[in-house]
């Protein structure tokens, strides 16, 4: 089967694994041709585009993204939006126009791939899936980063158009497809399931803590709490600093590291330099080191932020439990992330935005060695069942193989 794959987020290093190039990876093992086509959102503005082809055997195409700068943060992102899709449109145009391809795979939002994607499904007759992996514009909204009213409800339109061209729509939570339906307007002969997140899952090369502590310049005689991923909104990077200040008096024996990159990173680095010295920030480093490092920590901090009202999937659970770390989830109240730990019995969680409940949680499962042991215990069999991205490459064939439509749970 030829595959092509719209991403978003599609890293080229072998090094920093994420979701859309290990299913690439594993589409390309089960014997299929992908490829891919991202745009790389943190390329400088209108840098050319270039082809490559994985160690994996994946062919992507790389395309710089476009945009207006100077007439501040909203504007910008929304002409990047706009502008980079038209432009990828014109470059999939030149270098894919002559080939031919069997099934589209595509991520939400589908706003920033709109024009190659409306190219793509006129240009060949192929089946596509759609996974959501947050619900555009709605989870923006509650998170600051879309306007409520009319520049909201535009994009819900063009959301809801986009969507309905998929033939199958895959969500992360059985409830979100709940969700799905309620706040789109599916067409009867989609077909709607549950997919799961997938990832590598083989556990990083065993290391004495002390050795890597060293390494990565770390504190040797303090717990430490890791949360690694995006610096930006809806990540509840404000509630991880509110906890680390009042461990600063209340429990010095702990330590905040912080890894990874966005918008935020100037909040982590200010509260640094006023005086928060159990902070630690470090930019973002290849995969393999990434791992390294969190396996030398104690717990994983997975956090978003309150008043969203779709479930979500921190997707850095994966690594944490290669890591066979303790998880302290800070998360919507009603996500089925939470039952999901608890099921698994892999971490403890909390409702999202109380910073004083984030630090309560922390130290309980920090002073119990008995949790720590037990989620240690259960997270290889959580990645196996849960998140080999074998599995998932198998349930995204499945599904577009299977000629009934309709609602699907499972």
């Amino acid at each position: 089967m030829r595959v092509l794959m719209l991403c978003t987020k599609y890293p080229l290093d072998p090094n920093d694994r994420f979701m859309t190039n290990e299913l690439a990876g594993a589409l390309v093992a089960a014997g299929h041709r992908v490829q891919v086509v991202v745009t790389e959102w943190n390329a400088p503005l209108g840098a050319s585009a270039s082809t490559v082809r994985s160690g994996d055997g994946v062919d992507a195409l790389v395309i710089s993204p476009r945009g207006v700068a100077g007439l501040g943060r909203f504007a910008e992102r929304i002409t990047k939006w706009t502008l980079s899709s038209l432009f990828a449109r014109r470059e999939m145009r030149k270098v894919l126009g002559d080939q031919s391809f069997d099934l589209l795979v595509c991520f939400t939002p589908c706003v920033t791939v709109a024009a190659q994607l409306h190219w793509a499904l006129n240009r060949w007759k192929m089946r596509s899936i759609l996974f959501v992996h947050d619900f555009f514009p709605h989870h923006h909204r509650s998170i600051g980063l879309v306007p409520r009213g009319p520049v909201f409800e535009f994009a819900r339109r063009l959301e809801e158009h986009l969507i309905r061209k998929f033939d199958v729509i895959g969500c992360i939570w059985p409830d979100n497809i709940a969700y799905l339906r309620k706040h789109h307007r599916v067409r009867p002969e989609q077909r709607v399931i549950w997919t799961p997140l997938w990832g590598e899952i083989a556990s990083p090369v065993s290391q004495p803590k002390e050795v890597i502590r060293s390494e990565h310049g770390l504190p040797l005689d303090r717990k430490i709490l890791v949360f690694g991923g995006q610096i930006t909104e809806g990540r509840g990077v404000e509630e991880i600093l509110g906890a680390a200040a009042m461990a600063r008096e209340a429990r010095p024996d702990l330590a905040f590291l912080l890894i990874g990159e966005g918008r935020l990173v100037e909040l982590v680095e200010s509260h640094i330099a006023a005086g928060g010295d159990n902070v630690i920030y470090r930019r973002r480093i290849p995969r393999a080191q990434y791992l390294s490092l969190i396996s030398a920590c104690d717990i994983g901090l997975a956090c978003t932020v309150a008043g969203v009202d779709s479930s979500s999937f921190p997707s850095k659970t994966i690594d944490y439990l290669r890591a066979s770390l303790p998880i302290v989830a800070a998360v919507e109240e009603a996500s089925d992330y939470r039952k999901f730990l608890e099921q698994w019995g892999i971490g403890v969680s909390i409702g999202a935005g109380d910073a004083t409940a984030l630090f309560r949680a922390a130290v309980r499962v920090v002073d119990d060695q008995e949790i720590a042991a037990n989620i240690a215990r259960n997270a290889r069999a959580c990645l196996e069942e849960v998140f080999n991205v074998t599995r998932a490459a198998k349930r995204l064939i499945d599904a577009i193989e299977m000629p009934v439509a309709g609602y699907d749970s499972h």
